[in-house]
């Protein structure tokens, strides 16, 4: 979604055009969420039905188009289930896949981890979990569990756990469905949540955080089990070498982004640099051409400045040479407090026991 589409959505764009665009967009919505309530209803009727992986299944997803931080929460969540001897598979649906890299989340995990853990990128998470159990019957140790990436909506797919995260800096999508706003379901969709967490937690008040805590208590009849925010721990260059933080206040900076998020970014990223000469946004999931990689390099080196990206967006860069000024953030996922992280590893660790999945 571009930034232009956000601005009009937002209501930051005032302008005649924008306007009209917004009432053409609040005529749609209503056929938009008929069809998502006949489905839904199909689903807690029984008339459609959802289908179990036969390994315990955590799902994480979310209400709303965009960035929520699922990418590092899963990341967190199989790092967690790999320290305690499992050996999971993450299930995607490949939003955007190439034939060179994949989509970038899926890129995003197998750099992180590797053949540790198979990525499957399926538009349909039960016969992306089929394909993972036949690989893991040859020589690859078996799947104990699986991880779906955005599985909230995809209720085909039956779950143990099913997390929903809240972006407390954009909650509820500007308040409205598609294509209106950016709500993929009603808040009311949250009562099929196991446990809500709210990613984002260090960038608004603690009056506005309390306030989306009760709104969640009054929807769900359970506070979020956790707030967590996204750390920015470190830079990698582009020969994977790790730098500090301190690197960014040292020269000039551009980034470069294409994420869900990018006004988090944009203000984390004014935490740590003085002087941002731009910041390049372009829409999610976009693809990059290696020509203009190659420029904004070339633009960096003259001005003796740094160019900061993603690690979603690298992945999709063309490879650049050891001396190119490019640094992507290393990200971790953090709790506001270790026993909020607890709490989450006790939920997870609780479906892993069961048989209820088989």
């Amino acid at each position: 979604m571009t930034q232009r589409i956000l601005d009009i959505i937002s209501g930051k764009d005032t302008s005649l055009k924008a306007k009209a665009t917004r009432c053409l967009m609040s005529v749609l919505t209503p056929g938009y969420a008929l069809a998502n309530g006949v489905r839904n209803k199909l689903f807690d009727l029984g008339l459609k039905a959802s289908h179990p992986l036969g390994r315990p299944t955590i799902s994480v997803g979310n209400l709303t188009t965009g960035g929520t931080g699922k990418t590092p929460m899963v990341g967190f969540i199989v790092e967690y289930l790999l320290s305690i001897g499992h050996r999971p598979a993450i299930l995607l649906r490949g939003y955007k896949s190439t034939d060179t890299h994949g989509s970038d989340e899926a890129a995003v995990y197998r750099t992180q981890f590797g053949d540790t853990v198979p990525v499957i990128a399926n538009p349909s998470r039960v016969d992306g979990a089929k394909q993972a159990l036949a690989q893991s019957s040859g020589k690859l140790p078996g799947v104990t569990c699986f991880v779906l990436d955005d599985g909230f909506q995809h209720r085909k797919a039956a779950r143990d756990l099913n997390l929903v995260l809240i972006d407390a800096s954009n909650p509820f999508g500007y308040g409205h469905l598609l294509p209106r706003g950016l709500m993929r379901e009603p808040k009311v969709a949250l009562k099929r949540a196991d446990a809500v967490i709210i990613t984002r937690s260090d960038q608004v008040p603690p009056e506005v955080l309390r306030q989306l805590d009760q709104t969640i208590l009054d929807i769900t009849g359970k506070a979020p089990i956790a707030h967590a925010s996204h750390q920015w721990v470190g830079l990698l260059d582009t020969q994977d070498h790790p730098h500090d933080l301190e690197l960014l206040n040292s020269k000039p900076c551009y980034a470069a982004i294409a994420i869900g998020n990018p006004d988090a970014f944009g203000n984390t990223l004014r935490l740590y640099a003085s002087d941002i000469k731009d910041v390049i946004i372009k829409p999610d999931h976009h693809a990059w051409s290696p020509e203009v990689i190659r420029g904004l390099v070339k633009r960096a080196k003259a001005d003796n400045a740094l160019l900061i990206t993603t690690e979603k967006d690298y992945v999709k860069w063309p490879k650049l040479d050891d001396n190119a000024p490019v640094y992507r953030v290393k990200l971790a996922m953090g709790f506001d407090d270790a026993s909020e992280q607890d709490a989450l590893q006790q939920l997870v660790q609780g479906i892993l026991a069961t048989d209820a999945h088989r």
